[in-house]
């Protein structure tokens, strides 16, 4: 029995690495139209790094300084001659076909009941962002949090502090699993899990920033001010529904790129930059608030926190945060895929969906910023899909609170 299972997931692993790699070979020919402008990114940012620049100081990073690591793998395969830019990026997809196996492994060890639909989901999931996901270096980060979901669950809040500290120190946003995963620790009563966690989190994030910010000074902040200039992103909720107010003739809008990005213009876009920041931390607000009062609720009824209640809300942090920030860039969708799989069938089947949806405005419409009807829409039915999957966390989990507080009175 076990042997069988063990077969039937290596079989969808192996399955979901094929599948993968023959899409990324189909679109090895035309890589230059859907991905050119990131990957020649990645790979000036790689010849900078073997000629001994320093980031930030001697060329602009707009990422945090681990995401080096990613960047700069393609061209350890090359020592001596430095790989030009079609060789590096078929060296940067084969480093993320590896990285997405990688992932599916770290899942299987995950303790579920139904193992193998976790893998089918992951597969799904996997072969619908198949146009994005190889060309992105945010799978590297979304492996790290996987390793601090991994750490939490087999009890081990240090190592999983030290992987979220380097996923931080790599995007940035996992820094929104924090203070969830600390709630956790806090509301199970474990004070050493919540220092291990902080401790392990904090320091590693600080580690792994002071050598930058020593040789860089001053200029190590510019990624931090690059993304805090940014508009709106057009792809952003919040640009989504200016655009739809456009399509309607409620509005006018247009777009603009800069940033290496399309962002919105219009009258409502800067009324939406000055009220985003509140909505984003009245959201975030409510997630963490509603997870820690869950958290506690479960701890004194079983002793324990459910592992699905652990997954549902660090989706659900990331949705918020996701769906509140004046950027939505398709590849966040990556951040989902440690999480979404070990969600029952139907949440799974919704949010891949979104996947579809993200791959076809991104990757085959591709008139967003022309304000196509068709990709308006397809883009705001995508944000309504992620919205629709948050709201029903968050008000499935305040009736399971609402209702356990009632029937003590």
């Amino acid at each position: 029995m076990i042997k069988h299972r063990f077969l039937g997931i290596s079989g969808l692993l192996i399955l979901q690495f094929g599948l993968l790699t023959l899409i990324s070979l189909w679109i090895i020919p035309q890589y230059q139209s859907w991905h050119g402008f990131d990957l020649q990114h990645y790979h000036r940012i790689s010849l900078h790094l073997q000629e001994g620049l320093i980031p930030y100081r001697d060329f602009l990073l707009e990422y945090p300084p681990l995401a080096l690591i990613p960047i700069l793998i393609p061209q350890l395969f090359s020592p001596q001659v430095p790989l030009d830019s079609v060789d590096y990026a078929i060296g940067f997809m084969m480093e993320n076909l590896i990285l997405t196996s990688l992932l599916g492994g770290g899942l299987a060890l995950i303790p579920h009941p139904r193992r193998q639909q976790t893998l089918i989901g992951y597969l799904v999931l996997t072969v619908l962002l198949a146009p994005l996901l190889p060309w992105r270096y945010d799978l590297f980060p979304a492996l790290l949090t996987l390793g601090g979901l991994l750490g939490i669950i087999f009890n081990f809040p240090l190592f999983a502090g030290i992987a979220l500290g380097l996923g931080i120190a790599t995007k940035l946003y996992p820094v929104v699993l924090l203070p969830l995963w600390l709630f956790y620790f806090a509301a199970s009563r474990d004070w050493g899990g919540v220092g291990k966690l902080g401790l392990g989190a904090i320091a590693t994030t600080v580690a792994s920033f002071a050598p930058f910010w020593y040789l860089a000074g001053d200029s190590f902040t510019s990624f931090l001010t690059y993304h805090q200039d940014r508009g709106l992103q057009i792809e952003s909720t919040w640009a989504g529904l200016i655009g739809f107010g456009h399509i309607l003739g409620l509005t006018e809008a247009s777009s603009q790129m800069n940033y290496g990005a399309q962002h919105i213009v219009s009258p409502f876009a800067n009324v939406m930059l000055t009220i985003q920041p509140i909505l984003g931390v009245v959201i975030m607000g409510v997630i963490y608030s509603l997870g820690g009062l869950i958290f506690r609720q479960e701890f004194r009824q079983n002793t324990h926190i459910k592992q699905q209640t652990l997954v549902v809300f660090s989706l659900a942090a990331l949705l918020g945060f996701i769906l509140a920030n004046k950027v939505f860039s398709p590849q966040y969708l990556i951040w989902l895929l440690p999480f979404v799989p070990l969600l029952r069938s139907p949440t799974v089947a919704l949010v891949s969906v979104s996947f579809a949806l993200t791959t076809t405005v991104s990757f085959v419409t591709r008139q967003l910023r022309l304000m196509y009807v068709p990709s308006v829409v397809m883009l705001n039915l995508r944000n309504l899909i992620l919205l629709v999957v948050l709201l029903a966390i968050i008000l499935t989990f305040l009736k399971k609170l609402t209702s356990t507080q009632n029937s003590r009175l």
